[in-house]
């Protein structure tokens, strides 16, 4: 839902907003869309979307909340679309493919409706990263991929592809504002520094797939600049700060006792000496 705001709100805006610079013009499908605040996204940019998902209250709700006459909204299946064959230009599929086992079959329509030069556009979390690190569990999820078998599956069915890596960090941007520049991710890490091409351990795997030649791909952040996020940086800063003095403070008090003690062992060596 797009009105629950925090970390989860800006992973699924800025999959769409990483979407919406390759749909310009073009007839998407966005399979399982939910709610619809993403189908609503792309068709700011693009000549006509259909947005699918299984559930009817959803489908239904979408319909009343966003209408726009390039957008509409259907029931159906991932492994039964509800779409001619090759009658769209790019497939848009965000956080579906973890919640099904029926990966082959779901590939097997997205080919079916695409056009020959179709793209699909497609993320899944990363087994590892989201699960087995963390330990964690999500009693939603039927089949989570890890990397390499999130590779294979694709490569099964398209002959081009394209990864992005995606995550959400605490850090900071700079960016050339005068002309274009390379990109790279630093990182800072027990007074280590380290830089790579793209995402390190990304929590999530963006794929760009086509039978056709990929179009060009930029990288970028999403920033949502509003009072919320002005003050978890403040109060980001204000640990910042607190963890600072207590590590000075602990620093002085484990320190101190062998200073008394080093100051009473030079009295000692001086009593000696004189005597």
């Amino acid at each position: 839902m797009p009105e629950v705001p925090g970390k989860i709100k800006l992973e699924h805006y800025h999959r769409y907003i990483f979407a919406s610079h390759l749909v310009k013009e073009k007839k998407v499908l966005d399979i399982a869309c939910g709610e619809g605040y993403g189908s609503e996204i792309l068709a700011h940019f693009s000549s006509h979307v259909v947005g699918v998902d299984i559930s009817y209250e959803a489908i239904h709700h979408a319909g009343q909340k966003y209408k726009r006459p390039n957008l509409e909204f259907k029931q159906g299946l991932c492994n039964k679309i509800p779409l001619a064959d090759s009658t769209i230009d790019v497939v848009v599929s965000f956080e579906t493919i973890e919640h099904h086992d029926q990966h082959e079959a779901m590939f097997k329509e997205i080919k079916r409706v695409l056009t020959p030069e179709g793209i699909l556009i497609i993320s899944c979390p990363e087994k590892f990263q989201y699960t087995d690190k963390p330990r964690g569990n999500n009693p939603h999820h039927v089949k989570e991929l890890y990397r390499h078998q999130f590779e294979d599956l694709i490569a099964r069915h398209f002959h081009n592809v394209a990864f992005h890596g995606q995550r959400v960090v605490y850090g900071s941007a700079i960016f050339r504002e005068d002309g274009p520049s390379s990109n790279y991710t630093a990182y800072w890490s027990n007074d280590t520094l380290a830089e790579t091409p793209g995402m390190l351990q990304p929590l999530y795997l963006i794929a760009v797939a086509s039978d056709s030649e990929i179009p060009p791909l930029s990288s970028g952040i999403l920033e949502e600049p509003n009072n919320e996020i002005e003050i978890i940086h403040s109060l980001l800063y204000k640990r910042d700060v607190e963890i600072s003095l207590l590590y000075k403070s602990l620093s002085w008090r484990i320190t101190k006792p062998l200073r008394v003690f080093l100051r009473i062992l030079g009295k000692i060596r001086r009593s000696i000496t004189n005597a």
